[in-house]
C-alpha cells in the first residue's frame, strides 16, 4: 500500500449538519476525523481503503508468525536457496505476465 493518508478534522455538529457532503469526502485514502467534546474522536473511512488495510495487516501478521518460528524461518530460507540454484541453472522457466494471463 503506497501513498499518503489525508485526514480532515471536522466537528461532530458540522458533520451532522452537512453529513452528505462530508461523508463523500471520505473516499480512497481520505479520512474524516470527527471530533466531539463529550465522546472520543471517530474516524470515517472508505470501505475499500479499510479492506486494503485489513488485508495488509493480515499479511504482516502471517509474515511475523513465520519469522517468529525459527523452524519455519529456516525452512523458508532453505527453499529460497533451492529456488535460486534452480533458477540460475536454467531448470526454472520464467514467464511474462502476458504469457500467464493470455
Amino acid at each position: 500500500m503506497a501513498g499518503r493518508v489525508k485526514t480532515k478534522k471536522v466537528r461532530a455538529t458540522a458533520f451532522r449538519s452537512n453529513y452528505r457532503a462530508l461523508s463523500l469526502a471520505a473516499r480512497g485514502r481520505r479520512v474524516l476525523l470527527i471530533e466531539n467534546r463529550q465522546q472520543k474522536a471517530k474516524y470515517l473511512v472508505d470501505k475499500d481503503f479499510l479492506d486494503s488495510l485489513l488485508r495488509e495487516q493480515e499479511s504482516i501478521r502471517a509474515t511475523l508468525a513465520i519469522l517468529s518460528d525459527p523452524h519455519l524461518t529456516e525452512r523458508l530460507l532453505g527453499l529460497g536457496k533451492i529456488i535460486d540454484v534452480e533458477f540460475r541453472s536454467g531448470r526454472l522457466k520464467t514467464y511474462s505476465i502476458a504469457e500467464v494471463l493470455g
